[in-house]
């Protein structure tokens, strides 16, 4: 028997890859987006397995909307994906509290009436990066950390299980936009044989897509009791790897690093929460990330 999940914010690039993953693994899912747009799943999944799933516009913000869903759907369990990034939760951040809180909001309340286990929910690395000053770096950080404690709040009120995984640095075919798409530019610029410079310094987390997109199912398919949140990934990389790693996937590739500007601190991550639920993590290294990248950008090329 086919198991029913939900996944909110289906039609951007984790919420893809999750998707794709979950069909592989016989899921029968049904797809959340401001509008049903499955061209990024297409390019990424094919047309067959795309064409399995089912597709409903709505606004993540609006309670009648999320309701209408989970009354269709009758899903077993939900991935909640559906947020807008730092750019928009910092010049808009009334708009950012909207999708990025109430959104949020709504899937913890629908989901236990729906009679869903558990919450499998989109945190972010921004959740824990603090200035020097000890506050929160950015808007959207501010956001996602409240949505880890609302969700801890409500496993008390209502009793529903969560899980709420913070990506970092996420890179991947299919990645096009975000404060953080500097990796994939990087990429791209090197597929095309065309000069590039990282626009920053860095010493983060760098993930490769389907790592992250197996995560979010692992945590799906894993009985969860209690509220956890947890990073997804521990070791650091900066811009000189992601150099080496092209070098090695494309020789003498033209992407070089700015020499001024110091990195900043990502924080300590810890990935004991997370390994305690699901077991063991499937790591996959920059340099096999960067070359599966490469393979997937150059596939996707016009003309190929």
């Amino acid at each position: 028997m086919s198991r029913s999940i939900v996944v909110t914010g289906a039609a951007g690039f984790i919420g893809s890859w999750t998707i794709k993953q979950l069909l592989e693994n016989g899921w029968t899912v049904t797809a959340f987006d401001r509008t049903p747009d499955d061209s990024k799943l297409r390019s990424i999944a094919g047309d067959g397995p795309a064409d399995a799933v089912t597709w409903r516009a709505g606004d993540i913000a609006e309670p009648d909307d999320v309701n209408a869903l989970f009354r269709a759907a009758a899903p077993e369990m939900v991935i909640h994906l559906a947020a807008v990034l730092i750019p928009v939760c910092r010049d808009d951040p009334v708009t950012g509290a909207r999708i990025d809180v109430i959104g949020h909001i709504n899937i913890f309340e629908a989901a236990p009436d729906a009679g869903c286990h558990h919450v499998v929910y989109a945190s972010s690395a921004a959740a824990t990066a603090r200035g020097n000053n000890g506050a929160l770096k950015t808007v959207y950080g501010t956001y996602k950390h409240w949505n880890e404690e609302y969700a801890a709040t409500r496993l008390h009120d209502r009793g529903i299980a969560s899980v709420g995984l913070r990506p970092a640095i996420v890179y991947g075919p299919g990645r096009e936009s975000g404060a953080t798409a500097f990796v994939n530019d990087a990429i791209a610029a090197a597929v095309a044989g065309e000069d590039y410079l990282l626009p920053t310094r860095w010493c983060h987390r760098v993930e490769y897509v389907e790592e992250v997109a197996e995560t979010f199912v692992r945590c799906a398919e894993t009985e969860i009791r209690g509220a956890h949140a947890s990073d997804i990934t521990e070791n650091l990389t900066d811009e000189h790897d992601l150099i080496a790693a092209l070098q090695s996937a494309i020789p003498g590739c033209r992407i070089t690093a700015p020499t001024q500007g110091k990195p900043g601190s990502p924080g300590t991550a810890d990935c004991s929460p997370l390994a305690g639920l699901i077991g063991p993590l499937n790591h996959i290294s920059l340099n096999a990330g960067v070359v599966a990248t490469v393979v997937g950008m150059r596939a996707r090329a016009p003309g190929t």
